[in-house]
């Protein structure tokens, strides 16, 4: 089958392990700029499906103009699969869930499942984006925030969302309460390499960071540490699972995603706290 991705130039080490692991035919995105990537580059999606004919395209970075692209794919028969929401969409497509092909994520899965761990108290989640601008900073906390919907097996029904920028580099921070009473901090900043998750429960603590080689579990019964091997980007099991499942269902993330980057764009105007209902 073949694949097209849609990517940052900042995402050309990305595009690099997924290509030489999958059959990966065409790279395109809206820039002038050539990336430096052995994929035939194409700055026009029109020309780039019609050279590969793909199967799949899949965007892994958001940009103005993306709901139209995706348009255009679904219009040529493409399926579509996308790491974030789509802004302005309006047709049902796969998007989100990447962090479920973490290998890290379903250790800490693992983990919260473990009976020492008992009921979440506290979750709190710092992760970087990979690129500039304001899109990328909105993607970047959708995705935290189904993450934590994920490893807390609930979702909050609004968050409070603080936001500032230097030039295009956004930081940003969501606060909630889940249903069960599980206080939860979310914080989007401009470093890439920054990642750190801390899951505090009734008896213990889930712990993991990009500065160490794994996740730790401390308990009543000592400190247990899951080391992290070197493994493949969460995009490759994500993308090998849809292909996989390419019937399956879409994800309805549309609403929260819009929510919350109106609620950014608030937040950055006002340079005020605003809540947000998801």
């Amino acid at each position: 089958m073949t694949i097209a991705l849609s990517a940052h130039p900042t995402l050309n080490p990305l595009v690099g392990q997924l290509a030489a692991a999958l059959p990966i035919k065409g790279l395109y995105y809206p820039a002038r700029r050539n990336p430096d990537s052995d994929l035939p580059f194409f700055s026009d999606l029109p020309t780039m499906l019609q050279a590969t004919s793909p199967r799949v395209c899949a965007f892994l970075s958001p940009y103005a103009d993306l709901h139209n692209d995706v348009h255009t794919c679904l219009q040529a028969g493409v399926a579509v699969l996308c790491a974030g929401p789509v802004p302005k969409a309006d047709q049902p497509i796969t998007s989100g869930g990447v962090h479920r092909g973490s290998p890290l994520f379903a250790k800490a899965i693992q983990q919260r499942s473990n009976p020492s761990f008992a009921e979440p108290v506290y979750l709190r989640i710092v992760a970087g984006v990979q690129e500039p601008g304001l899109l990328p900073a909105w993607w970047a906390a959708c995705g935290q925030l189904f993450l934590a919907s994920d490893l807390l097996g609930e979702s909050p029904a609004q968050v409070h969302l603080c936001a500032n920028r230097h030039g295009r580099a956004y930081q940003v921070v969501l606060t909630a309460t889940a249903p069960s009473g599980a206080s939860v901090q979310l914080v989007v900043t401009p470093q890439p390499a920054l990642a750190e998750l801390t899951l505090l429960g009734r008896g213990g603590v889930i712990s993991a960071s990009a500065a160490h080689s794994g996740i730790a579990l401390a308990s009543t019964k000592g400190t247990h540490v899951v080391p992290d091997e070197t493994s493949p980007p969460a995009e490759l099991a994500w993308l090998r699972d849809f292909l996989e499942k390419e019937n399956s269902p879409s994800e309805q993330v549309g609403n929260s995603g819009q929510a919350l980057l109106s609620g950014l764009r608030r937040a950055l105007r006002t340079r005020q706290p605003v809540l947000v209902n998801l």
